[in-house]
């Protein structure tokens, strides 16, 4: 195939969006652009784009909050990540337990429980817990008086990616939040990080 230069002015803004989602899907910029304008010209494409929206939409809010993670713990991401430790996932669980309890207030959910089954779809959108672990985030996030996470319960949880926890992005995607600490601000401040919210 013959190729062809083709010049075009987007906003600096854009073009940072595009590279990202470029080197998050592992393409030089010219391939995810050429693979942009092929499928937005397949005429499946077209006909099926209103079914598929929603799908695209779900991918794109799984891979932009990936971005995200990763670009606000930039700053870690260059030095080698340590573990959780067990004063930071006492600080994560603080954190994201008050802001269950702020989005609870927020949107007058009656029954809690209905509320964490709510939230739950949203954390499984990035990962499947198995029970057990589903049952200690409900235990932590409906407790009166639970134990917080350990270090080893989140390093397990997290698969040792700490800057991609499944617990944040769904904390995120539940509460709409769009300027969300990252993982390493939330275990450093934990619950002081709250009164931003």
């Amino acid at each position: 195939m013959t190729k062809s230069q083709f010049n075009i002015k987007i906003s600096k803004d854009l073009l940072i969006r595009i590279k990202r989602q470029a080197m998050m899907s592992g393409k030089s910029l010219t391939e995810h652009i050429t693979g942009l304008v092929v499928n937005s010209l397949s005429e499946d494409n077209i006909q099926n784009s209103h079914l598929s929206s929603v799908d695209k939409i779900k991918d794109l809010e799984e891979r932009l909050l990936t971005l995200e993670s990763i670009v606000r713990n930039r700053e870690y991401l260059s030095q080698k990540l340590k573990p959780f430790t067990n004063s930071e996932a006492i600080n994560c669980t603080k954190f994201m337990r008050g802001l269950f309890e702020k989005e609870l207030e927020k949107r007058n959910f009656d029954d809690k429980s209905e509320a964490f089954d709510d939230f739950l779809k949203s954390v499984q959108l990035y990962d499947q817990f198995n029970k057990s672990f589903s049952d200690r985030l409900k235990e932590i996030m409906l407790s009166d008086k639970p134990s917080p996470w350990t270090g080893k319960e989140l390093n397990q949880l997290t698969g040792e990616d700490k800057c991609n926890c499944a617990i944040r992005k769904g904390l995120i995607h539940w509460t709409g939040i769009i300027e969300c600490p990252s993982q390493q601000e939330i275990c450093d401040k934990g619950e002081e990080l709250l009164s931003f919210f």
